[in-house]
């Protein structure tokens, strides 16, 4: 009965590893086939995907306003920058 009941799994194992791979091989198939299509009919594939990282946020409409900065010099790296250093306070 034991040896019946590892013969039983070990189809099952095999049945499933079988079905997993016919699977994954016709996944794949299917995403050359629209990669040979898309490259043949001179279509560039759209391979990006848009993910919502919160998609229970609402849509926010552009703000519109442009803020513009001044631009300030940055010291060359072998520079080092002095630091305002005061005396620490006692209490």
């Amino acid at each position: 009965m034991k040896l019946f009941r590892s013969l039983i799994r070990l189809l099952v194992v095999i049945a499933g590893a079988i079905v997993g791979l016919g699977l994954f091989l016709i996944a794949v198939l299917a995403f050359v086939l629209f990669l040979v299509v898309r490259l043949l009919t001179g279509r560039k594939p759209n391979l990006q995907f848009r993910v919502n990282k919160n998609p229970w946020a609402g849509r926010r409409e552009p703000s519109g306003e442009v803020v513009d900065v001044e631009a300030r010099e940055v010291p060359e790296a072998g520079t080092p920058a002095p630091l305002p250093l005061r005396a620490p306070e006692q209490r």
